[in-house]
């Protein structure tokens, strides 16, 4: 902090009323009991996991509010640069960053977060740490860091990927790498998917493949490039000669550094000039006979690249959480400190009620993201093909509300600090620009409810669904929620019929819908998740049973009841055209 004599604080210019200035608190686990409690819902029958949990978080959730939201701010406001040649002229390409990037990956990687659930021993454990547990430990670190998380999540599905289908050789070489902690031994991950043929429609994929000797050799150019600088890249190509579309796509792991030590050869472009995530580089690339390892099989490279789609969806799905529970930590200091006509903000009605709205969307997001943990959890371990659409689905749909409420909390939060929320001195402004990319990263909403679509129509989900929710509703055994229990079921039967009849539309009708039904999903599974909180304080008398059955009826009425309403309303394609064509008019000559 920067030191002032007695005479320039007696020449500064100090206000009657001064604006306070609130600190996050000190332990981000510590001071979040909805965290806690949701979490420990599944370890409860597991006494040692749960202790080891608890102690992991805690140091975690200290090192986040003590060490990383300090670095933050000089991280966003001093963004890499792209040197492209060295003094003789030669192209280097190297990414220049300044050291508060660094410290934050030391503290990240150091702590484990991308490695802990593909290795196992980690921190005396006696098998890699759970899904639940590291995506608990991201969503403390995205509550105060945008950018390099995205790094770190890529690093952590990529090795997810080397170590479920790649050759043993390639995960003997660079496993242990991208799970080190030692930041000087790192390699850290990416995935570079979009071309300029477009995002979505990754079957208009135009990088070629040709084989040689000992490698495989890349030839084309990917538009979009998050953590532009990894030691490790998965791509698609397509090899010469095969089919069109996704089904003639392979899978190739790049390395920046060849096993000789020498670069590979691709260039850097240039980086883009993003809205958020200034700390992270992101960039366009033009690969030149980039040589490549294949993952085999040649014909299933596109599944292979879905399995690093989906575990990146779910970080981005708990981003969005983490921006939501932001937004009420930064509304709530505010709304206490802040007076105004002789009052807190937060004892104000109007303040305080959309500060409650806040604070239950924000517990929903955290129940529907430590379930969706939970339940790749379950798949990875069962198998079972019901676990793994389970799984891919409430992905999906934790994508579509985290995300989307996230970008509509940081927003919310920014205006109830007023003008202040808009400066970049303060984090809402930051919050809100980084907060929009979870949304677009790894498909929009548009895209991640088609996917909702497709797992409904290829693989009966609604009724493993449904089968989830109605065990979870069987459960509760307390008279006194028979009412909202009911009423929850009354839901999932109303949603049920609303699939079906939208399962035989027209495809136009139901991809119109798709965004609404995966939203209306979304928040049904979160309220069930959040009356089976309220029955769980209830039956152990915890102090808080009072504040979880309000925020369960809260989060009915204000969230679920619009939400299943808007649903019902049948869409209406027959002007559409006609609006878009009018929407610009032909400019008139004279």
């Amino acid at each position: 902090m920067q030191n002032f004599t007695d005479e320039e604080v007696n020449l500064a210019e100090q206000p009657s009323h001064p604006i306070p200035d609130p600190a996050i608190p000190s332990n981000l686990y510590r001071a979040d009991r909805s965290l806690q409690r949701l979490l420990r819902r599944y370890l409860r029958n597991k006494p040692l996991e749960w202790n080891w949990t608890e102690d992991f978080l805690a140091e975690w959730g200290g090192i986040c509010a003590r060490q990383v939201e300090p670095l933050v701010e000089t991280a966003d406001k001093n963004g890499p640069t792209l040197k492209q040649f060295n003094r003789r002229g030669e192209r280097v390409d190297e990414l220049v960053y300044h050291p508060a990037y660094h410290e934050i990956g030391k503290l990240v990687y150091g702590f484990g977060l991308a490695g802990m659930s593909n290795q196992p021993g980690f921190r005396g454990l006696d098998r890699p740490a759970s899904q639940l547990v590291k995506f608990a430990a991201m969503y403390l670190f995205d509550q105060v860091e945008g950018s390099i998380s995205c790094p770190v999540s890529m690093t952590d599905t990529l090795a997810r990927v080397l170590n479920t289908y790649a050759a043993p050789q390639l995960i003997d070489m660079y496993l242990p790498r991208l799970t080190s902690q030692d930041y000087g031994q790192l390699y850290t991950g990416a995935m570079f998917m979009t071309e300029k043929t477009g995002g979505s429609d990754v079957g208009a994929t135009t990088t070629v493949a040709v084989a040689n000797e000992e490698w495989w050799e890349l030839s084309g150019g990917k538009w979009f490039c998050s953590n532009v600088g990894a030691d490790l890249i998965l791509t698609l190509a397509r090899p010469e000669g095969a089919v069109a579309g996704t089904r003639g796509l392979s899978l190739f792991l790049i390395p920046r550094i060849l096993p000789d030590g020498e670069p590979n050869s691709y260039l850097i472009n240039r980086l883009k000039d993003k809205l958020g995530t200034r700390a992270m580089a992101s960039g366009e690339v033009t690969f030149q006979s980039t040589k490549a390892y294949l993952i085999e099989p040649l014909d299933r490279g596109f599944v292979m690249m879905m399995e690093m789609v989906n575990g990146t969806r779910l970080h981005s799905g708990v981003a969005g959480a983490a921006v939501l529970r932001r937004s009420v930590i930064e509304a709530t200091l505010h709304g206490k400190e802040r007076k105004a006509f002789g009052l807190p903000l937060a004892e104000q009605p109007l303040y305080a009620d959309r500060l409650a709205d806040m604070i239950v969307d924000s517990d929903a997001a955290t129940a529907l993201f430590l379930e969706t943990a939970y339940r790749l959890d379950k798949s990875d371990q069962s198998q079972s093909a019901d676990d793994r659409i389970l799984s891919r689905l409430l992905i999906s749909l934790l994508k579509r509300y985290a995300t989307d409420h996230g970008v509509k909390a940081a927003q919310t939060a920014l205006e109830m600090r007023g003008g202040n929320g808009y400066i970049e001195d303060w984090p809402n402004a930051r919050l809100l620009r980084d907060a929009y990319v979870q949304i677009i990263w790894e498909g929009g909403i548009n895209m991640v409810a088609f996917d909702v679509l497709r797992t409904l129509e290829r693989d009966n989900a609604w009724h493993i669904y449904a089968a989830a929710l109605q065990a979870e509703l069987a459960g509760i055994n307390s008279p006194g929620l028979n009412t909202p229990v009911n009423s929850l079921r009354t839901c999932l039967d109303l949603l049920g019929r609303e699939v079906e009849r939208l399962m035989v539309q027209p495809r136009s009708i139901q991809e119109i819908a798709a965004p609404q039904l995966a939203e209306a999903m979304a928040a049904l599974y979160a309220a069930v998740l959040l009356i089976v909180q309220a029955h769980d304080s209830l039956i152990t008398k915890d102090p808080a049973a009072k504040r979880d059955l309000e925020a369960a009826r809260r989060y009915y009425t204000r969230f679920l009841q619009p939400i299943l309403e808007a649903l019902k309303r049948p869409a209406n394609t027959g002007a559409v055209h006609e609006l878009i064509e009018g929407a610009i008019m032909p400019e008139q000559t004279t």
